[in-house]
């Protein structure tokens, strides 16, 4: 034999040698089914807790955006009151008007609701009760001191009506 048959016999044995070293390899790196088992079960838990994750960041997100959108209308609050006692006086001028309408379109804009009327029941919940008159069962809004408003269905101030029963 000569050396370039011995070197390609030397090759093919180390490769031979090279193939059974990766067969004991993945031998030694294969897990038992119950280990397996476990360790699918943590992947599965793992990325259920990632998802509800970023479903509760998208909901915490939400929720800041309303809550300054409602503490925004809470300042404005006393503008508005100065507004409907100007809006009810005897002779208002056109421009307070133009100012007056164009405010109730920013509220309406951002999904701010006025609430109580006269004649409506009393709900305690959205309302908050001033002075009461009269006696029986039902009970009704006589006059209405404040307007209450409502921010995407939460109460964002009640209104603070007199009660009359009837």
């Amino acid at each position: 034999m000569n050396k370039k048959e011995d070197s390609s016999i030397e090759e093919v044995e180390n490769t031979s040698h090279e193939t059974s070293d990766a067969g004991e390899v993945t031998e030694e790196t294969s897990i038992p089914l119950t280990e397996y088992e476990k360790i699918k079960d943590d992947y599965l838990r793992l990325a259920a807790e990632f998802d509800n994750f970023k479903k509760r960041t998208e909901k915490e997100k939400e929720n800041i955006g309303a809550a300054s959108v409602a503490y925004f209308v809470n300042s404005l609050f006393p503008l508005i009151d100065n507004f409907e006692m100007a809006m009810d006086q005897k002779e208002v001028s056109k421009e307070l008007e133009t100012f007056n309408n164009l405010l109730n379109s920013v509220l309406e804009g951002l999904q701010v609701e006025e609430i109580g009327n006269v004649g409506d029941n009393f709900d305690p919940s959205i309302h908050e009760a001033v002075e009461h008159s009269g006696e029986g069962e039902s009970q009704k809004i006589e006059t209405i001191l404040r307007k209450g408003y409502l921010f995407q269905g939460n109460l964002i101030r009640p209104a603070m009506v007199k009660v009359k029963s009837e």
